[in-house]
């Protein structure tokens, strides 16, 4: 999954280099900042109108307030170009800080990412840990060598919130209706996004500038311009999207489709209870680097 790369990449960045003084205690955290922009754009477009009725921009902001709304949801992602990546699990959004908890298969690898309580835990397989001493777990919180870390992997948190993709894609993508399409069964409005990847990036706050460029050299391997789909039921819940980098500005149907990365949404508003690993099966801070070296192939 996109996020645990972009999330490997930019804990492995922060701990080469110590903890980031940039993101001290006068920063809003972007619990704070994006679930107002959210609600603030998608306001424009949340008046009336089944999906398809509105527009690209107005549908898509209409989705982005009820995705707000909801709040929460159930996640399975999927990766094209014959690779065995998949995930499942729960993700929050809309609370006072976003919570998930997902179970993933990257490169043959098991691997795990958790959110509760601000702090992020990252995990992986038995044959990982042996690295480390048969641990799991890496904890991402503002103490140890990741430092003041939390605000960070907040932004990223928020980064894959549904209803931040949808606003931004609202505001800064070129936008264009694919049609209308059954999906699993059910009729939806399929909209198409193309942004430079470097805006997407941008649009994330709180990110030290160190850090927003390891994010923008993670997400520019795989193309300097991000194509998003989106597929809004009636009642203008995002039921899926798909992503793909590519280094084609234009959204031809014929862009590579090897990058691409589907999530699948369901069970809205449902209850995410996330339990942190416990202590005994996390890394002591001074294996944290090498287990995210082991993570990122090293």
């Amino acid at each position: 999954m996109r996020a645990v790369r972009i999330a490997s990449a930019v804990a492995a960045s922060a701990l080469l280099v110590g903890a980031l003084a940039a993101c001290g205690s006068s920063a809003k955290k972007s619990t704070d900042v994006l679930p107002t922009a959210v609600a603030s754009a998608a306001g424009a477009g949340a008046g009336g109108g089944a999906a398809g009725s509105l527009g690209p921009k107005a549908d898509l902001l209409a989705a982005a307030a009820v995705m707000q709304k909801a709040g929460s949801a159930k996640l399975a992602v999927s990766s094209a170009g014959g690779k065995a990546d998949e995930g499942t699990g729960l993700y929050s959004w809309g609370g006072a800080q976003p919570a998930m908890d997902i179970s993933e298969q990257q490169s043959g690898q098991a691997m795990k990412v958790r959110m509760v309580g601000g702090v992020m835990y990252l995990g992986v397989s038995d044959q990982q840990a042996a690295a480390v001493g048969g641990k799991h777990w890496i904890k991402l919180d503002g103490t140890g060598p990741a430092g003041s870390m939390t605000a960070n992997f907040q932004a990223l948190a928020m980064m894959v919130n549904p209803a931040v993709q949808l606003t931004a894609a609202a505001q800064g993508g070129k936008l264009s209706k694919v049609g209308s399409e059954s999906l699993d069964g059910a009729s939806t409005e399929h909209y198409q996004s193309v942004m430079p990847t470097a805006t997407m990036v941008a649009s994330v706050p709180n990110l030290s500038d160190a850090d927003r460029k390891t994010v923008l050299t993670a997400l520019t391997q795989e193309g300097s311009t991000i194509t998003s789909d989106f597929w809004l039921n009636g009642q203008h819940q995002l039921v899926q999207q798909k992503e793909v980098g590519t280094n084609d500005a234009s959204a031809a149907p014929s862009a590579d489709q090897s990058t691409a990365t589907t999530t699948k949404y369901s069970d809205f508003g449902v209850k995410v209870t996330v339990t942190a690993p416990p202590a005994s099966d996390q890394v002591a801070p001074a294996d944290q680097l090498k287990l995210l070296g082991v993570m990122m192939g090293g």
